[in-house]
């Protein structure tokens, strides 16, 4: 991987070094924070490890992770590697449309594209939309929403986006 790419826990990465095991470590746009293949940092994957080994211990079932990342070491992800990945990307729709995302026309001047594996697109604008080309409305005002319904109750979608700090905005007319 030597382009910029869309994580499956949604944040931006790419390629930054090899662990010891041969593994990929990837690289956020803040060039610093290391992630593994997922896109899931050390400190998280640690916390999961811990919580589940706890749970192991006790004769209870682990908790289920909030994310497709099954990884159970940390190895590369702690290093202070000097990458030399390319220029960060100003959005998360330039990266999708780098990558040649599957396209959805929802009216705007350019197509909305898909986000990860679910049937969820993000236009140009930043608005998120779902299959049925309904847009998606966060139902709180944060800075950065992560819970959105279809708006108007067109249809029944709904997305929980992972609970993150944005370091790339979604849309490039995006605030």
């Amino acid at each position: 991987m030597s382009a910029w790419t869309v994580t499956p826990s949604l944040r931006v990465a790419t390629f930054s070094h090899t662990n010891k095991f041969g593994g990929d470590v990837l690289v956020e746009t803040d060039l610093k924070t290391k992630l593994c293949i997922h896109g899931e940092t050390s400190s998280t994957i640690r916390t999961w490890c811990q919580t589940e080994a706890k749970a192991r211990k006790e004769g209870k079932e682990p908790p289920p992770r909030p994310s497709v990342c099954d990884c159970t070491h940390t190895h590369g992800l702690q290093n202070h590697t000097l990458t030399r990945p390319p220029t960060p990307p100003v959005c998360v729709y330039d990266v999708l449309a780098a990558n040649e995302a599957r396209e959805l026309n929802v009216g705007e001047e350019l197509p909305a594209l898909k986000i990860g594996d679910e049937d969820i697109y993000l236009s140009v604008s930043g608005q998120i939309y779902c299959a049925h080309k309904t847009r998606l409305a966060p139902i709180t005002k944060a800075l950065r929403p992560y819970v959105f319904k279809s708006k108007g109750g067109a249809c029944q979608c709904a997305l929980h986006l992972p609970r993150r700090a944005a370091k790339v905005k979604l849309g490039r007319s995006d605030v």
